[in-house]
Parts: C-alpha cells; structure tokens; sequence
C-alpha cells in the first residue's frame, strides 16, 4: 500500500503505464544491493532512492576523498573523510526518508557477500576491481540472482545484465564502446 506522500512524491512515474501502481509497488518492494559508491554507484543509489526502491543495501569499505568529489555525485565537501556508505545514507535520506537504506561498510568475503546477495531481489555491481566483480558475480550465480555490472574507465564504459535461469547463466551486455571525442 502506498501512503499519501508516496503518491505525491511518485505521481509522475505512477502515471507512467508501464509502471502506474502495481509497479510503483513492485519497486517498494524491492531490495536491491549496490556494491561500491564510487563513480557509477553514486548516480545509481540517487536514482533508485529517488524511484522508492524500498530496501537498499549500500556497500562499499572506502572513504570519501577530495578527488572524488567532481565525479562520485552522491558525497560533498563535508563527506571528505567521512565513510562513502555514510555519506551516501545522509544524502539519500535527504532525497527520501521513506526508504530503508542497510549499510555495508565493511568489505565483504565470501560467507557475509553470500549472506547479502540471498537477502536481496536484484545486485548492482559498480564495484572497481575484478576480484570483487567475480565473488559479485559468483554469488549472484550461486544464489541465482540477476546481476547487472557496469564498469568505467577514462572515456570508455560497459554494462553487462546477468540472469539465471533453467540452471544456466545468461549475460547480455547492454553497452560497451568509448564516447565521442572531440575533434
């Protein structure tokens, strides 16, 4: 059921007929596990959190650091020090208080990633590095959830949706290719 203030704040989606209320419940229903904070997981948590995603699970064991202020959208000046699963929690609160945020702020093994993933609908892997990619995607395949990992470098970037189904992996990647560079 959704309160008075989630259809106001939900409205223009709602009226979408692709989600209108029955998905507009679906998504706050939903649970959903970012792994990493950083340059691809920061616009991810805002949109999700914005859209009423209803439970977010925000992992990520760094710190926010100046140098990822004009890029990790998701922290400010005054979050420079502080844990990016804290500061995300603040700003993500601020953007909507009716949802659940789970902070992860610990880097997480094989036993506790397990754990998460089982607790969750959906896992974001905007993670940095191959060794967490492949225990992200070793979970999502052993707990048989859908993966979608996005990875970016310099001006080059790729998305790749990952589904389990009839015990086979299914991955289809969305984008892969460099921007346009200016002449």
């Amino acid at each position: 059921m959704l309160n008075d203030q989630e259809l106001l704040r939900y409205s223009r989606q709602i009226l979408l007929a692709h989600i209108d209320i029955d998905g507009q419940l679906r998504l706050k229903d939903s649970r959903v596990l970012i792994v990493g904070l950083g340059g691809l997981g920061a616009p991810v948590a805002l949109y999700l959190a914005a859209a009423g995603i209803g439970e977010l699970h925000l992992a990520d064991f760094d710190t926010v650091d100046l140098t990822n202020l004009q890029r990790q959208i998701i922290h400010d000046t005054d979050s420079v020090g502080m844990s990016k699963v804290d500061s995300a929690i603040k700003r993500l609160t601020a953007i909507n208080p009716e949802i659940q945020l789970v902070a992860h702020r610990a880097a997480l093994d094989e036993d506790s990633l397990a754990a998460v993933v089982a607790g969750v609908d959906l896992v974001l892997d905007c993670s940095d590095n191959f060794s967490t990619r492949e225990a992200v995607n070793a979970a999502c395949v052993a707990a048989g959830k859908p993966l979608v990992s996005g990875a970016a470098i310099r001006l080059e970037g790729s998305c790749r949706c990952s589904t389990r189904a009839a015990r086979r992996v299914r991955a289809t990647t969305v984008y892969t290719g460099t921007a346009a560079r200016p002449n």
